[in-house]
């Protein structure tokens, strides 16, 4: 038998194994970061929903969230720092799916626009316009950016929410 016929047979498999290992390295990096991304993507919109959803949690927390919007000046000041966490949860929850959006990651673009629109709609009141022209200095300044511009276009066709939902309307 020839040894050297041996040899290249043997770096030929040796060549086949390491192509078919980062074949399989590749494919399960690609598989990983899929599901991080997944992952991200789920955090980001539980973030969010949770935040919403603890405005409204207790009768306390309603009533609350409904004054601020309606006349956050007007709270006292437990009120307004209640007010103000609260619409903090909300800015860093749509932060998190704006950056998301913005990355690809996100790719209902419903589902962000609903997303965008029920934010919007908070800050698009009375009172979370005073909050955001006092506290807008925090978010990071992209989405500052991204906001602003977004409340100074012409054709905004989003309804402040303590107009739109009944039970954020103040009697």
């Amino acid at each position: 038998m020839n040894w050297e016929a041996v040899g290249a047979i043997a770096e030929i498999i040796g060549v086949v194994a390491v192509v078919a290992t980062l074949g399989y390295l590749s494919v399960q990096i690609r598989q990983n970061n899929r599901q991080q991304s997944a992952q991200a993507l789920k955090e980001a919109v539980k973030e969010f929903v949770d935040a919403y959803a603890a405005m409204t949690s207790d009768e306390k927390a309603a009533e609350n969230f409904r004054e601020g919007l309606s006349r956050f000046g007007e709270l006292d000041r437990n009120g307004k720092a209640v007010f103000h966490s609260k619409m903090q949860l909300l800015t860093n929850g749509y932060y998190q799916v704006w950056t998301l959006y913005k990355s690809g990651m996100l790719q209902d673009e419903a589902l962000f626009r609903k997303s965008e629109s029920l934010y919007l709609s908070f800050v698009l009141s009375p009172g979370g316009r005073q909050w955001w022209e006092a506290w807008k200095h925090l978010p990071p300044e992209t989405l500052t950016i991204h906001i602003e511009g977004r409340l100074n276009e012409t054709n905004l066709d989003i309804t402040p929410a303590n107009e739109d939902l009944d039970w954020l309307r103040c009697e």
